[in-house]
């Protein structure tokens, strides 16, 4: 692996590009085994989070202590970024995917920096700028980072949340995850979420660096008090007829090859430390 610092960005350094690799590659790891768990249940099946781990990974490494995230996924591979045990995370999965009642939302999280799963998408999202005006009133200095997928919120409930957020400048960022099937009646939220008041950034879901970077921006933003950000991950398809979506891993990975940041075996061989975990907690 080049160490050399040759293709070194000052503003996305390469051991944060090798972080970031590792921490998407553990992602999609977790995910299959989720997905192979399920194969064997009765119970609620968990939403895969395939094809996100840029959008995920990218907007979360660079969180500071005390900051939370929200999530209208079921599922767990936040709470593995905000550094949550894997003994925690198969114990979250066991929770979620049992049939059983809980005796309220959320009544486990691998991660305290995971806000209390909602079943309801836009009460999630409420729930999320709740905590930011939580932050904001106490001056807290931390943030939310609200993970929300594309078609999942009205456009009304959209318009108001995000002109209270605006005008109590909270400090939320609102990342738009993209849904299975290409785009629908919310895509182009960016451009609305502008003329309600929020900046809004449309990027490429594939593309990690550009997601690391317009969240650094997006961060600074929010925490100097300037208030929030939407950040909308657009899927970005392969040419030709019924193209799939590009995957992230793979772009990431031809990115880090192209630039000498890392060799082909350090890639192959990134994932494995959790698979390992996930084996020896499995037994």
């Amino acid at each position: 692996m080049s160490e050399t610092g040759v293709y070194e960005n000052p503003l996305v350094p390469n051991a944060k590009l090798r972080q970031m690799y590792i921490a998407m590659a553990e992602a999609r790891v977790l995910d299959g085994h989720i997905a192979r768990l399920a194969g064997r249940s009765k119970g609620r099946r968990l939403e895969s989070i395939r094809g996100q781990e840029a959008c995920r990974v990218s907007t979360a490494v660079d969180l500071s202590p005390g900051d939370l995230v929200s999530d209208s996924h079921s599922g767990v591979v936040m709470d593995m970024l905000a550094g949550a045990k894997v003994s925690s995370l198969l114990k979250r999965v066991a929770e979620l995917r049992s049939g059983k009642k809980q005796r309220g939302a959320g009544s486990f999280n691998a991660s305290r920096r995971t806000l209390p799963w909602i079943e309801d998408a836009e009460e999630q999202l409420r729930l999320a700028v709740g905590a930011a005006l939580a932050f904001k009133t106490l001056k807290q200095g931390n943030l939310v980072v609200a993970y929300v997928r594309q078609g999942e919120i009205a456009k009304g409930t959209w318009r108001s949340v995000l002109g209270w957020a605006s005008k109590l400048e909270l400090p939320v960022i609102f990342v738009v995850l993209p849904t299975k099937g290409g785009r629908n009646e919310t895509a182009g939220l960016s451009e609305r979420a502008s003329r309600w008041g929020v900046p809004g950034i449309p990027v490429d879901a594939g593309d990690a660096v550009a997601l690391y970077r317009v969240a650094q921006e997006s961060l600074g933003r929010t925490r100097s008090g300037d208030g929030p950000v939407l950040i909308e991950c657009v899927e970005v398809r392969t040419r030709g007829k019924g193209g799939a979506p590009v995957d992230p891993l793979v772009q990431m990975k031809d990115f880090l090859l192209s630039r000498k940041i890392c060799t082909a075996a350090w890639l192959k061989s990134a994932g494995d430390r959790l698979r390992g975990r996930l084996a020896a907690a499995g037994r």
